[in-house]
């Protein structure tokens, strides 16, 4: 519910009094604090422009309003509020950001707009009103959705947005994805085209876009007039749907085939469509004779994309193929400790080890928890303390049922399924059957449950090396054998459905 009164019309808006009753907001409601944080902002301002512009375009506008979601400014002249909409939305989004330390939206409204409570009620019901995002809403939103020909001109309309952000120098590498990272860096600092295709298959979430994105912004720092073309795997079917539908699949064919450089980002996405497979094998063709580098990305391995056709699965075997898995103990910790200096967070060894702990799974999962903690701490105004996060990463990290129960749920399961004891399938036994129950039960503990290497050995009385080469012996039994790979995918199912 909200409920604003405004002061004397005549008065500036800097008088309007809002009273928000709202559950789980995080918001800033003191007039002095808005003007603290505006002053800020505004003087950050004067680093990108010269006094005269600052004051034109800024010196008129109030924050109003700034929430976890929105900061809220008004500005008395229409024409000028037209102009900070169509010009300097994105600035002012990156200075709120560079003083929050987390990404909110930004908008701007005249006096005008303020001129009764019943349009004011309506414009922060409208922009303030909560909304939980989901994981997928937030795929759509995000830089995965954009297709592109991309320029090295930082002010074409083609380039993604943010693409300058993604480089190698942030990427936080571990033994999660070390190799990944090493094959795109070798790509992006080469001029030879040696790894070609590159392959990159890992879940959602745990960089694989990252990768892409730096091997593009490493590669116009060397030659600027490259062609580039980046482009989502769905997108590529959408494209030629409509080139044939406008008689235009020859300039289709153009765009993609006088690439210098061509990503396409989860091409799992193509399989079963016919007339995009066949586009694509072709497309292909023309790059690899041509010497131009292919790269690729997929949320599984070639050989586990049941309806990709043989000849695109046996060409993106000819080049190498690269695993990102989820992020370790380790790992995990890293990226918590360079999310926290960005968002401007000091946390204590303590609570990293518990985020780290806490938020498994993805990087997006991590970035979302850490930013949800400095934006508490930031309006709340509280102590970072082991309370603090574990409210902050509660929507990350639902109550769940006890981590040993799933691993000892695991273990019975795949017991029952291969006929054995516990005793047997934690012990040292070799026979053909129990060495595939034991293999089988890492690799559903890693991929079904998203246990570490070093958890898994634990387990099963053995280091992560054990570990590691059990799992590969696994995946290159499901991409031999697709009834053993069907086997163990209602395997993993039926453990996660069983709650």
């Amino acid at each position: 519910m909200y409920n604003l009164r405004l002061a004397n019309k005549a008065d500036s808006c800097y008088n309007l009094c809002c009273t928000i009753i709202r559950k789980e907001a995080l918001f800033l409601n003191s007039l002095a604090e808005l003007a603290s944080v505006w002053q800020n902002i505004y003087q950050s301002l004067g680093e990108v422009f010269s006094n005269s512009s600052q004051e034109l375009w800024f010196g008129s506008i109030q924050l109003i309003r700034l929430s976890d979601k929105l900061a809220l400014l008004t500005i008395p002249v229409d024409f000028k509020c037209n102009i900070i909409k169509n010009k300097y939305i994105d600035i002012l989004k990156e200075h709120f950001y560079n003083y929050l330390g987390f990404e909110i939206e930004v908008d701007i409204i005249t006096h005008e707009k303020l001129d009764d409570d019943a349009e004011a009620e309506r414009l922060f019901a409208e922009y303030i009103k909560e909304k939980t995002i989901t994981e997928e809403e937030e795929k759509k939103k995000s830089l995965e959705n954009d297709i592109r020909l991309i320029s090295s001109d930082p002010g074409d309309n083609d380039n993604p947005k943010g693409l300058a952000y993604f480089t190698f120098e942030n990427f936080i590498v571990g033994d999660a994805n070390k190799f990944a990272y090493a094959a795109c860096y070798a790509i992006a600092t080469s001029d030879e085209v040696n790894y070609n295709p590159l392959f990159i298959h890992g879940k959602s979430g745990l960089g694989k876009t990252h990768l892409m994105y730096a091997i593009i912004n490493r590669l116009f720092k060397r030659d600027p007039n490259l062609r580039v073309v980046y482009i989502r795997g769905e997108e590529f079917t959408n494209h030629l749907i409509e080139a044939i539908k406008n008689g235009t699949t020859e300039q289709f064919r153009e765009k993609y085939r006088t690439a210098d450089i061509l990503l396409v980002d989860d091409i799992q996405f193509i399989a079963g469509k016919n007339a995009t497979q066949d586009e694509f094998f072709h497309t292909f063709n023309v790059l690899y004779e041509a010497q131009k580098q292919i790269i690729v990305t997929c949320d599984r391995q070639i050989r586990e994309m049941k309806n990709l056709e043989e000849r695109i699965r046996t060409r993106l075997e000819w080049g190498i193929s690269a695993d990102i898995q989820p992020p370790d103990t380790e790992l995990r910790m890293a990226i918590i400790r360079k999310k926290s200096e960005e968002y401007k967070l000091s946390l204590s060894e303590d609570i990293v080890e518990y985020l780290a702990e806490r938020l498994r799974g993805n990087v997006r999962r991590i970035e979302g928890g850490v930013k949800k903690l400095r934006a508490m701490q930031f309006f709340e105004g509280k102590k970072i303390t082991l309370d603090l996060a574990r409210a902050a990463i509660a929507d990350f990290v639902p109550e769940e049922e006890p981590e040993h129960n799933k691993i000892e749920k695991t273990l019975d399961k795949v017991c029952d399924r291969y006929n054995i004891s516990r005793e047997t399938i934690l012990g040292k036994k070799r026979s053909a059957n129990v060495v595939l129950a034991r293999h089988t039960c890492m690799y559903i503990l890693r991929e079904g449950l998203e246990k570490t290497y070093e958890e898994i050995g634990a387990v099963f009385s053995c280091d992560h090396t054990t570990v590691m080469a059990a799992i590969r012996k696994i995946e290159r039994e499901k991409a031999d054998k697709p009834a053993f790979a069907e086997d163990v995918e209602n395997l993993i199912r039926d453990i996660q459905e069983d709650k």
